[in-house]
């Protein structure tokens, strides 16, 4: 299936999700026969992850958003990002931790570090978490049964079923059916009204940073990241350096972060 990801063609998704009439929380869908779960891995930019929620927002649709705060992409606890990630969560969407295992492969290491970083962002951040994705799940962190009272997690057997590794499986066989849009791909089928009607149980990624107005090629989205970044690196050193001021202009066309 083409991936075109324009909000257009977001706006498309979030009506035939709307139709099916299954979306839900997590929370509300531990109880439920049939769900819907739509959840976001912000893993380079808040500020796509904030238009994003806007999207959602008019089209009165409410998501999780997972956001890293060891991320060198982007500080999730910088004021403006802080203050981002308050904005998302007043619009309605629920605020989870997207948790770099880092290379570590300990399970008790991984429970004990996404504990403690789920409390550091909900008291930086002032709003309550209660959940958590893993980002580039391993096996070897038993990442769908990792237990921390209190908390959700996106892999946990309710909302994702794990397959043997390298295993075909038919999608009727699924308890939960899983699309995600990782490498700028739809994996595992396309998020549409048969796909929505077919399964009694969806979870879907879609991540933020893939998508914008146009809807670009990988290519020129990672093109626009790094435009966007530079951007904002530029923006900051001129707001902290009073003597960058001169050399603000010449380093934008340098840079090329004055294109269109």
């Amino acid at each position: 299936m083409n991936y075109k990801p324009s909000y257009d063609e977001y706006r498309k998704i979030l009506k035939d999700i709307k139709a099916s009439g299954k979306l839900m929380d997590y929370k509300e869908a531990l109880s439920a026969d049939e769900f819907l779960i739509l959840r976001h891995d912000v893993e380079f930019s808040l500020e796509r992850a904030y238009r994003m929620a806007q999207v959602e927002a008019v089209e009165k649709v409410a998501s999780t958003y997972f956001v890293q705060i060891t991320n060198n992409s982007y500080n999730a606890l910088s004021m403006q990002n802080r203050k981002r990630i308050k904005e998302i969560s007043d619009m309605g969407h629920k605020i989870g931790l997207h948790y770099h295992l880092n290379q570590v492969t300990d399970p008790l290491k991984t429970r004990d570090g996404i504990r403690d970083q789920i409390r550091i962002m909900s008291e930086m951040c002032g709003i309550s978490i209660d959940r958590f994705s893993i980002h580039r799940p391993v096996r070897e962190v038993y990442y769908n049964s990792i237990p921390i009272e209190g908390m959700i997690n996106a892999y946990s057997s309710e909302f994702f079923t794990l397959t043997e590794e390298g295993a075909t499986i038919k999608e009727e066989d699924l308890e939960v059916k899983y699309i995600a849009d990782s490498r700028h791909r739809w994996n595992y089928g396309y998020p549409d009204v048969d796909t929505f009607s077919r399964n009694r149980k969806i979870q879907l990624l879609i991540h933020p940073d893939f998508w914008s107005e146009e809807g670009c090629d990988a290519k020129r989205n990672f093109e626009k990241l790094i435009e966007e970044n530079i951007t904002a690196y530029i923006q900051t050193l001129d707001g902290e350096c009073k003597h960058f001021s001169g050399f603000k202009d010449e380093m934008s066309v340098k840079y090329g972060t004055n294109r269109e």
